[in-house]
């Protein structure tokens, strides 16, 4: 009994499984956001068109500029380490990641509450809690997918994490089943008690899974420790003399980028698909509300937002 109990609770813990999860609390929030926030702010909050568009407008331009930014900000001190290539995935660059994991996945969950309660105008409210939620969103996806290398090396280990996050990111799509029943434009309390409550559970699942993963890595790490450091020994007195590479600045790293082909035909894709996604998700609510809510039950509804969901998969638009 007691090595089954063991076993069950190694295979939770187990490093594809911790890694999926941090998946299912980005995605339990951002799909309720996709589909909520357009409809609060314009017949809840009553924005104006002019701040709708202007808010809508400064949103696409962050979007779009946060991404590499963050990117470069982040990978900075690899990109300027002496040591290039064999020093990028040091246990200090996961340790790294996990901690910015376990500092920006709530803080993500934070900015989630700042919607759902009117503290400013709503003009104001709408550009601060896009531009903040965005900013969060894309550091935590940033330092997740960066993980994926990080912790696999081969494909068939990076496959099984992608598997999880595919699978963790499915089970999050429900909560918008949930949130469903909760919506009611006339009484705003149980929505706002039901984002709260997937908040909090975001935030503890950040903390937990991020200190788990850190526990978990710097163990594997322990038992090779006394191999690197014969290794160590052994080669330092062969070591090559390096000289510090000058750090890459901002505009020699969008350079770089925009030299790759590939790259920039996935930019372009990328737009196309965030389009899709915030016109699909955004405005998908008001199209039932108005056009087929005499015609379809509140289970059925529910039922079309989850397969909207489902269908995006780990897109994060």
């Amino acid at each position: 009994m007691g090595r089954s109990v063991w076993g069950c609770w190694q295979g939770i813990t187990s490093t594809a499984v911790l890694y999926g999860s941090l998946a299912l609390f980005t995605s339990i929030l951002h799909n309720v956001f996709l589909l909520y926030y357009v409809e609060t702010f314009v017949s809840i909050y009553k924005i104006d068109k002019i701040s709708f568009w202007v808010g809508e407008t400064v949103f696409l331009l962050w979007n779009s500029l946060n991404d590499p930014l963050f990117g470069w900000l982040s990978d900075r001190s690899f990109l300027s380490s002496p040591h290039t290539g064999s020093q990028i995935t040091t246990p200090e660059v996961v340790l790294k990641r996990l901690k910015a994991l376990s500092t920006n996945g709530p803080l993500f969950a934070l900015s989630f509450l700042a919607f759902w309660v009117a503290w400013a105008r709503p003009g104001l409210q709408f550009l601060v809690c896009l531009c903040l939620y965005d900013g969060f969103l894309t550091m935590v996806d940033l330092h997740h997918s960066a993980l994926l290398a990080d912790l696999a090396v081969s494909a068939t280990d990076r496959t099984r994490l992608n598997f999880h996050c595919s699978v963790f990111s499915a089970l999050g799509s429900f909560s918008v089943f949930l949130s469903y029943s909760f919506w009611d434009k006339e009484d705003f309390y149980s929505f706002r008690l039901f984002c709260v409550t997937l908040s909090v559970f975001s935030v503890l699942g950040f903390l937990l899974v991020s200190r788990l993963l850190r526990h978990r890595f710097q163990k594997e790490v322990r038992k090779r420790q006394d191999e690197a450091m014969t290794l160590k020994e052994l080669n330092v007195g062969n070591a090559p003399l390096t000289h510090p590479e000058k750090p890459v600045t901002i505009g020699q790293y969008l350079k770089q980028l925009s030299k790759h082909k590939n790259f920039m035909w996935f930019v372009s894709m990328n737009l196309v698909q965030v389009f899709h996604c915030h016109f699909n998700s955004n405005f998908f609510p008001l199209f039932l509300e108005h056009l087929l809510s005499d015609n379809i039950s509140a289970s059925t509804g529910s039922i079309l937002l989850v397969t909207g969901c489902l269908r995006r998969g780990r897109a994060s638009c």
